[in-house]
């Protein structure tokens, strides 16, 4: 009986830990094409994360040739756990233009669960969305931003890169002055 009890757990060990590898190479190998497996996070080398707009403490524009791209951020410092505003303008030689089924995702270089926000329509043309964005424990404060809509019927992209400012090290209000 023992043995036999023994084979049996073996076999189970032995599916469950099959099921685990299988679920997680999965998921490390998925391409973003189908809906079960996770999204593949861009590595990105120094040189290109260099030559991104950085967007911590000014507006950032990305040039695509007939079209440039703007991300502006508000309050600066960017906080961690606090709701930062992230305005996107789409602009020509003209000025700004339509950006249709705007959106606005983050990343940073390890899993940080799915922070991708809709642009809605705001002031003066541009489009904006709401996000609180987490500080990771490893202490890393580097996130990515990723713009992408249509323009006149074209796909468009533009990358940037922002720091986030953990809440303990935000600078104080003014103090108020007493009439």
């Amino acid at each position: 009986m023992k043995l036999r009890d023994t084979l049996l757990g073996l076999v189970v060990l032995a599916l469950v830990a099959g099921g685990v590898w299988w679920a997680r190479t999965r998921s490390l190998a998925g391409d973003g094409d189908t809906g079960d497996a996770a999204p593949v996070r861009r590595v990105i080398d120094p040189a290109t994360e260099a030559a991104m707009p950085d967007v911590t403490l000014a507006d950032g524009s990305v040039d695509l040739g007939d079209v440039r791209l703007v991300l502006s951020v508000s309050p600066r410092p960017v906080l961690a756990f606090t709701k930062n505003t992230y305005r996107v303008r789409a602009e020509s030689g003209t000025g700004p233009v339509a950006l249709e089924g705007g959106h606005v995702s983050f990343e940073m270089s390890m899993p940080m669960g799915d922070h991708r926000y809709t642009l809605v329509p705001g002031a003066d043309r541009w489009q904006e969305a709401e996000a609180v964005l987490p500080l990771c424990k490893s202490g890393k404060r580097r996130w990515f931003a990723t713009v992408e809509g249509t323009v006149d019927g074209k796909p468009r992209t533009a990358r940037f890169r922002l720091d986030l400012t953990p809440p303990a090290e935000a600078p104080a209000p003014p103090p108020a002055h007493a009439p």
